[in-house]
């Protein structure tokens, strides 16, 4: 394991005057040998030849998907130099706290569950033992493969004692709603180790998944990209109508690059048909929006951007935003989240601060044993 270098107390960007807690950093491995050192000499030859398993839509996405400088800059690949991403984000903005979840998200789109198991079991092992203690600022995440139940709890077991990890990570693509019984243990051995459960978008209609809309594939990126909230709707919907929340009181979920203008509407339209078909929910005591106000967490890349503030904060009241939503920059992403044009003016001061700081705290303080 390398040893973190050593860090000095953590200076506030000026506009904001606290440090921040950022829950979205794309890390990655400098070369895929990095990778290919944990993984069975079976599977070495297939990752080096580039083969992780998932197709893809090909669509364009113009100017490509990271910012020029955290590639050209000391000749490495984007977010794997974590030295540069200290210089180009951590110190810059004061970020004291910051969650690698790496590159992955495929893992559930695997047709090879094998494959896929073994997967993540070797980026853990770069990311917790390799990548992140280059930092002391650095934490990890514990990636499983959804395929194989019993193998994500062992490796949720396995890596629950690490200091320096987060939470599980999963994909929000699969072969069926993330909410499916089959998934349930996965979630209970997570709250049992005290951890909450990430999703990120974006692997939608890949691999072994179906097509990333109800209606088929789109044609360009802008399409595909704006819709990525259905695939929202829908997890959530199978999480709370399957009992997860419910069943599961310390379950902690985090939608990571979905947005959140959706999640309103959802809570009424949950709330309505929970009064009419409450034998289809036996589970459930309370309003399924009561559930989600305490269980749901949300991210704030990418955010959608009305022309006024003020709707945008009212959004946010609305599904219990001083508490449920965090930052994320989404280094090293072209369109990475400033966090010093976050909701401006005084009367958002402390919504803010929340947004910035508290909310991750108090979902990962106590985990990870910070202040």
């Amino acid at each position: 394991m390398n040893q973190p270098n050593p860090v000095a107390a953590v200076t506030p960007h000026p506009k904001i005057g606290y440090s921040i807690f950022d829950i979205e950093i794309h890390a990655r491995p400098a070369s895929p040998r990095n990778i290919a050192a944990y993984l069975p000499s079976s599977y070495v030859d297939r990752y080096l030849d580039g083969f992780l398993g998932d197709s893809t839509p090909n669509l364009d996405q113009r100017g490509g998907n990271d910012r020029e400088d955290a590639d050209i800059s000391d000749n490495c690949v984007a977010a794997s130099n974590p030295e540069l991403i200290a210089r180009q984000l951590l110190d810059p903005y004061g970020i004291e706290w910051a969650i690698c979840t790496g590159p992955i998200y495929n893992l559930s789109t695997i047709g090879d569950t094998d494959y896929a198991v073994a997967l993540a079991s070797a980026f853990n092992n770069w990311l917790n033992n390799d990548f992140v203690p280059r930092d002391t600022r650095y934490y990890g995440v514990i990636y499983v493969a959804m395929q194989d139940p019993k193998a994500a709890v062992k490796e949720i077991e396995k890596w629950a004692g690490h200091p320096r990890a987060s939470q599980v990570f999963i994909g929000s693509a699969g072969i069926v709603p993330l909410g499916h019984r089959s998934n349930h243990i996965i979630y209970e051995a997570a709250a049992a180790n005290g951890l909450p459960v990430a999703t990120h978008s974006t692997m939608e209609g890949r691999g072994i998944t179906g097509t990333p809309t109800g209606n088929g594939y789109c044609s360009r990126y802008i399409e595909y990209h704006t819709g990525l909230a259905a695939s929202a709707l829908t997890n959530v919907t199978s999480l709370v109508c399957e009992g997860v929340f419910a069943k599961i009181p310390d379950f902690r979920f985090v939608l990571l690059e979905f947005g959140i203008s959706w999640a309103q509407p959802l809570m009424w339209a949950l709330d309505r048909e929970w009064k009419s078909l409450r034998s289809e929910m036996p589970l459930l005591k309370e309003l399924p929006s009561e559930y989600l106000k305490r269980q749901l967490f949300y991210t704030t890349q990418p955010i959608e951007e009305p022309d006024k503030t003020r709707d945008l904060v009212q959004t946010y009241h609305a599904v219990n935003g001083s508490n449920q939503i965090m930052f994320s920059s989404d280094y090293p992403h072209w369109d990475f989240d400033n966090p010093v044009v976050i909701l401006p003016g005084r009367d958002n001061a402390e919504l803010k601060r929340r947004i910035l700081r508290e909310n991750a705290l108090a979902l990962y303080g106590r985990r990870l044993g910070l202040k």
